[in-house]
């Protein structure tokens, strides 16, 4: 039997505070509806849509548009899309809210994709959903995609580029994981996967000189963004900015109880990718060092997950992260070449990655805000141009959640980072920010119905990455499910 639902929605948020910013929990992991501005409002509405037939076949769609004051900008649309799905593979096209593997309302956020940033457009394919392979008896299964897409914060690069900025910017991604174990069998999955994006093509404006240096987004371009694996010194600044992450997660489930144990580590190339470092010997031939876990393998986020049954009320979930990004390869980059009994020898030492932060591509932001996770403070909330301040980190959060009554839902996030700034430009003391934010939901109505949110937040013993502020936060929602 064919299914067809149809639901609008009308969301409205308004938020006030003091200090210099708004308070961090009321910015990060919004899908970029929010605001660096102690003073912002918005509404929009959306319209969201799925037809399903008997065969396998599906389209789901969605337009979700706004307006507001105190935001980057005035009216905006935020969501355009439609997915065309026939049983396990998915087309997807247009701008729509794509959230991580993380939990969206506990954790901070994945490193390669989160859901902090404006959504991007993008045309992606693949399987969306993990899918059994054959012939392995439901014990292994697999998912994936492959996407391309586009930029869309020109404005926000040319105004808070400064002297050099990029526009026209392309966007790739990718990923496959592959998750071993049968619930129905035996408690205990394991899923191992990796993410890829890229940023690349696009024109770099150099303001002073008035010139500008278009990159290649020509069909050579999209496959090199496919496929970034180059020999040793043979990869340029035109294969534009790649990175991504390993990912490994425990889920153990018992007696209605889940527990999740996950690991994610961030890489930028071949040394913090796969710990190898390329060397030359005297006689001229390339050879490689495998480093192993000496190599950078404990920058990455640990979180731990518990979910607890239905049956219990007052506490749903928890989430405990840790996170260090201190490595990043270590602090020395260095390329030296000697003439060794007349031959030209190079030695290469692989150090000092910039994590979000890349020399062509400026940062790794979509309208100024991380496009991984927001921890790192983003150049929309420190005011230092488009570059991230700083990306050596350590940082402990907790996030909990859970039911005062039948109607009435909490939620408690409190997040505490410790900050060096960049390799390159190291701040000059440690600097602490320290964020704590505590919300109450009334639900009237059911799932259809009006949905109230009062937040609270505030950033304490912080420096000058974003200072100390304060803040709260009223959110509106209704749903009317139309078919």
């Amino acid at each position: 039997r064919a299914q067809n639902d149809l639901v609008f929605m009308l969301e409205t948020a308004g938020a006030a505070g003091g200090g210099n910013h708004a308070p961090f929990w009321h910015t990060p992991n919004r899908q970029g509806l929010s605001s660096t501005n102690p003073n912002n409002a918005y509404a929009r509405f959306a319209a969201l849509g799925s037809v399903h037939r008997p065969s396998g076949f599906g389209v789901d769609y969605g337009v979700d548009m706004g307006g507001g004051a105190g935001l980057e900008s005035n009216l905006f649309v935020h969501q355009l899309y439609a997915d065309v799905n026939f049983r396990w593979l998915g087309m997807s096209v247009g701008m729509k809210e794509r959230w991580s593997d993380k939990n969206p309302y506990l954790s901070t956020g994945a490193l390669t994709w989160s859901g902090n940033s404006k959504p991007v457009p993008e045309v992606r394919a693949g399987i969306p959903d993990f899918v059994s392979i054959p012939f392995t008896g439901n014990w292994v299964a697999l998912k994936g995609h492959i996407g391309y897409g586009c930029m869309t914060d020109d404005l926000w690069r040319r105004e808070h580029g400064g002297n050099l900025y990029m526009n026209g910017v392309l966007f790739h991604s990718k990923s496959a994981f592959l998750r071993f174990g049968d619930s129905s069998r035996f408690p205990l999955q394991v899923t191992i996967g990796l993410e890829m994006n890229n940023l690349f093509g696009g024109t770099r404006y150099n303001v002073a000189a008035g010139t500008q240096a278009p990159y290649p987004s020509n069909a050579a371009a999209f496959w090199t963004a496919l496929f970034p694996f180059h020999e040793v010194e043979q990869q340029g600044n035109e294969d534009g900015n790649n990175l991504g992450s390993w990912h490994l997660n425990f889920d153990y489930d018992v007696n209605d109880w889940h527990i999740g144990a996950y690991y994610e580590h961030f890489y930028e190339d071949h040394s913090s990718w796969l710990g190898i470092e390329y060397k030359n010997d005297m006689d001229g031939n390339k050879d490689f060092i495998f480093f192993g876990f000496r190599r950078n393998w404990f920058d990455g986020l640990f979180s731990v997950e518990v979910n607890a049954p239905d049956n219990i009320r007052f506490f749903r979930n928890a989430v405990l992260e840790f996170m260090n990004t201190r490595g990043l390869c270590g602090p020395i980059c260095h390329s030296a070449a000697c003439n060794t009994d007349g031959m030209y020898v190079i030695e290469e030492v692989d150090g000092r990655d910039g994590m979000y932060n890349h020399g062509i591509y400026d940062s790794y932001t979509h309208h100024g805000y991380a496009i991984g996770n927001p921890v790192l403070i983003s150049p929309a909330y420190n005011g230092a141009g488009n570059r991230f301040r700083s990306n050596r980190v350590q940082m402990f959060h907790l996030g909990v959640d859970g039911g005062i009554t039948d109607d009435i839902d909490y939620r408690v996030l409190a997040t505490t980072t410790r900050h060096w700034g960049c390799y390159g430009a190291p701040l000059k003391d440690v600097e602490r920010v320290t964020s704590l934010m505590l919300e109450c939901s009334y639900r009237m109505g059911g799932t259809y119905g009006w949905k109230f949110s009062l937040s609270g937040s505030m950033d304490i013993d912080s420096g000058n990455l974003i200072g100390n502020n304060k803040g709260v936060m009223l959110t509106i929602s209704k749903l009317w499910k139309v078919l």
